[in-house]
């Protein structure tokens, strides 16, 4: 996915699509899936909201993302 495009997307939108990423923000105490505000809250404003880098999250997913299209 390109970064314009999940940039964009609200948080709900990409949970559902995209497992790693759930992993990715809870294994920093991140749990978007409960709550409320994930239907109109962006990546950026997650990231913003809780002090995570942007772009080392990207990275990070990106990475996880090629591997589970690897197994």
């Amino acid at each position: 996915m390109e970064r314009a495009e999940a940039l964009a997307q609200p948080m709900r939108v990409l949970l559902q699509a995209h497992p790693a990423l759930v992993s990715l923000l809870e294994e920093r105490g991140i749990h978007c899936g409960e709550c409320f505000i994930a239907d109109r809250e962006t990546l950026a404003e997650v990231a913003t909201m809780h002090r995570v880098d942007l772009d080392e999250l990207l990275a990070e997913w990106a990475r996880r993302e090629a591997l589970s299209r690897a197994d």
